[in-house]
């Protein structure tokens, strides 16, 4: 499930996400990876982000993405992600109904795959 593009990236994550599977969300990940929440707070690495994604994914999102703009240079992408998210169980701050503009800083790997080097909400 390798995004070849930094425009697959976006629909797969999603589709990652809408099946509630938090190993899979963060296969799409770098490493390296870091998570900007919107309080300030700063998830890094994958064991982080699957603790994040097992709380979340729990609420059983349905989340719908696009994005915005797609700026490449060589192995780096600058993504605008447009979002909206209708939580199924829970809430989040009082809501069950989010939405917003993500910039998501993607990087291409050795094998091809673009995974999200920085996510900010």
């Amino acid at each position: 499930m390798t995004a070849r593009t930094p425009e697959e990236l976006l629909p797969k994550i999603t589709a990652a996400i809408n099946s509630g599977d938090p190993i899979e969300v963060v296969k799409y990940f770098d490493e390296e990876a870091c998570f900007a929440l919107p309080d300030g707070a700063l998830v890094r690495g994958h064991a982080e982000l699957l603790a994040l994604y097992e709380q979340r994914l729990a609420l059983e999102p349905q989340l719908t993405t696009h994005a915005g703009k797609v700026i490449q240079a060589g192995d780096v992408a600058l993504v605008t992600n447009v979002w909206s998210n209708r939580l199924r169980k829970g809430a989040i701050d009082g809501k069950d109904s989010l939405e917003g503009i993500a910039t998501l800083v993607l990087r291409r790997h050795a094998d091809g795959g673009w995974r999200i080097l920085v996510d900010s909400t």
